[in-house]
């Protein structure tokens, strides 16, 4: 079952994002995730069987002048290792997607690492996401 995450769900999303490779302190995600739930540009979807939440996909939305409009971002998309493969990751994926259209954005887009095991699985390529040719800069504090 997807549902928008709650406050409740930040052990499991931060179990989650250990998955995903990232080292997290429990409080400042704790934090970091119940900032994210409640922000009116950020949605959270999870993925639950029973309790237990087996994925979550992250959103955000921000207007941008050269659209026109609204751009979605997903930020993060990760399901437990154990149910990989299984299409739990494309039902989040749709959820995000939907919610970007519902919210009118007019592109949506995902930052991955080309070492990333999605990106080397062509997961997004399969849903109809295209390949461009940008580069991220960034800066870490």
């Amino acid at each position: 079952m997807i549902r928008r995450a709650r406050p409740g769900d930040a052990l499991a999303v931060r179990r989650l994002l250990k998955d995903l490779g990232y080292a997290v302190e429990s409080r400042s995600t704790d934090e970091t995730v119940s900032h994210v739930l409640k922000h009116p540009e950020a949605a959270v979807f999870v993925a639950a069987e029973g309790l237990e939440v087996i994925g979550y996909a992250a959103l955000s939305v921000r207007p941008q002048m050269r659209l026109a409009g609204l751009l979605a971002s997903i930020d993060e998309l990760v399901v437990t290792p154990a149910r990989r493969a299984a299409g739990i990751g494309t039902l989040l994926l749709d959820a995000a997607v939907a919610h970007a259209r519902n919210l009118q954005c007019r592109r949506i887009e995902v930052i991955q690492g080309r070492v990333r095991e999605s990106y080397l699985r062509r997961f997004y390529i399969a849903r109809s996401f295209v390949e461009v040719d940008s580069a991220v800069l960034r800066i870490d504090f």
